[in-house]
């Protein structure tokens, strides 16, 4: 026991050592060392010194770097070597202590590189694509439990390495028999890196996607500021080329504006020879149309006594245009009398026909009850007949109230246009003696001769009311005491 305190006393100096020499690289590795010595949990304190030796013969030298998922061929002999050891040795009782726990230790070992090969191998892989990100500057943390080596090309002294062991060793040395120790080692080995092993894959998997949208995002970004260094650049020829423009634009408006204001001076003198020139025609003239006014006066006094002439004709026509419409007024009122008269007549007329027409239907109810079964169907059809026939006649009726109708219309209408027209000629004949002051000798002739046209019209429509009231109702003209 004392042999073994001052091993691990020298043991734990060594590693104050080594970690003031190598302190950054040993605490990034110290998960993958706790892993490995997870596995090896099963050892004893002789058999640790024994591996401690064989690691110290294996890289003591710092050129070498220790790589757990490649062995080289010396390890695969010798992992040959010790899984032929151990299961050639029986278990008898003949074996000593020391030397079963060396041949497990060795097996152990073997065992490790064996079935962990690949997953160190992809270990190894994650670290080669994280070296990739940490080229492209691209760094992003992932969780406290989330930890990865910081340099995945870190070299491992081989005391360091078998003083992990050993301490692992001790922990583990109470905790069952070896058998146990061994199985138990290799599952929870096999958990822990499957389970880191996917984890940092996961892991690893997210920090390229996210390296490659930034990386579309930069190329993005560089594009559009290539694009808009180039807009810049397009639109400041565009300011430069505007301004020359608007130069060349500024100093044709103002030769344009001078040849303008040349040409308006010369328009200017023109325009006043030419209003001189005017003002001298007007001159004479205005001579001229003083004579003028001389002339008119004498012919608009022979034109003011003929004027005092036509206003008396005038006056005759308007005496005999007021006797006209005098009898117009009586006749209309006369044929509203009688359109009322025939109204009425029509109305007791037609109350006569129902009468006439429901007593009828009695009347041959009537015949047809008393006449004798054998004459039925005669009477029924002499029925038919007289209903045909009343048919008829009421057809005819009423073809005939229509064109009273359309005639007593057609004549109030032309009445009333005939009427408006009139009125409008007394109207304008009123208003013609009130314009007679400021006519002349043409108008006023004028004039008088459209009051003779609308005398001889009125003359001809009275004269066609007295023939259409003769033909359709002489009694309308007759004189009653």
């Amino acid at each position: 026991m004392n042999g073994g305190g001052s091993l691990a006393h020298s043991e734990t100096q060594d590693s104050d050592m080594d970690s003031s020499d190598g302190g950054p690289s040993d605490d990034s590795s110290g998960q993958l060392d706790a892993c490995i010595s997870a596995d090896l949990c099963a050892r004893s304190p002789a058999s640790v010194i024994s591996a401690e030796e064989q690691f110290e013969d294996y890289g003591e030298s710092e050129d070498v770097d220790f790589t757990p998922g490649s062995p080289g061929p010396d390890d695969e002999t010798r992992t040959n070597g010790y899984s032929d050891l151990g299961s050639s040795v029986p278990s008898s009782a003949g074996h000593t202590p020391q030397k079963m726990r060396h041949l497990y230790c060795g097996e152990l070992l073997d065992i490790y590189c064996s079935q962990c090969c690949r997953k160190v191998n992809l270990l190894n892989d994650l670290e080669a694509r994280l070296k990739n990100l940490r080229a492209n500057r691209y760094e992003r943390p992932l969780g406290a439990n989330a930890s990865f080596p910081e340099d995945p090309n870190r070299k491992i002294s081989s005391t360091a390495f078998g003083r992990q062991l050993f301490h692992s060793s001790n922990f583990s040395s109470g905790n069952g028999s070896t058998d146990d120790l061994f199985c138990d080692s290799v599952d929870s080995c096999d958990v822990d890196i499957t389970e880191k092993v996917s984890y940092l894959e996961k892991k690893v998997t997210e920090l390229e996607n996210e390296s490659l949208v930034s990386e579309d995002l930069k190329s993005k970004l560089r594009q559009e500021n290539t694009q808009l260094v180039h807009r810049v650049h397009e639109l400041e020829e565009q300011v430069k080329d505007q301004e020359v423009r608007a130069e060349q634009t500024l100093d044709d408006e103002i030769k344009r504006h001078r040849v303008v204001y040349c040409k308006m001076g010369r328009d200017r003198g023109a325009q006043i020879e030419l209003l001189s020139n005017r003002v001298h025609q007007l001159e004479e003239e205005n001579r001229e149309m003083t004579l003028n006014v001389c002339r008119l006066k004498s012919q608009t006094e022979k034109l003011d006594q003929e004027k005092r002439r036509m206003t008396d004709k005038l006056e005759d026509t308007s005496l005999r245009l007021k006797d006209e419409m005098d009898l117009y007024r009586r006749i209309m009122d006369k044929l509203w009398q009688n359109r009322n008269q025939f109204q009425k007549e029509k109305e007791a007329m037609q109350e006569v026909i129902e009468d006439l027409r429901r007593e009828l239907d009695h009347l041959q109810l009537f015949k047809l009850e008393t006449e004798t079964p054998g004459r039925g169907r005669s009477a029924r059809t002499r029925e038919i007949e007289l209903e045909h026939e009343v048919k008829r006649l009421k057809q005819e009726n009423h073809k005939l109230l229509d064109q009273n109708d359309d005639l007593n219309g057609q004549i109030l209408s032309l009445s009333l246009y005939e009427a408006k027209n009139l009125f409008g000629t007394q109207t304008k004949a009123q208003s013609l003696a009130t314009e007679i002051d400021n006519a002349s000798r043409d108008e006023l002739v004028d004039a008088l001769k459209e009051q003779e046209e609308i005398n001889l019209r009125l003359r001809q429509y009275m004269d066609k009311i007295i023939l259409a009231i003769l033909d359709h109702n002489p009694s309308i003209l007759e004189i009653k005491s």
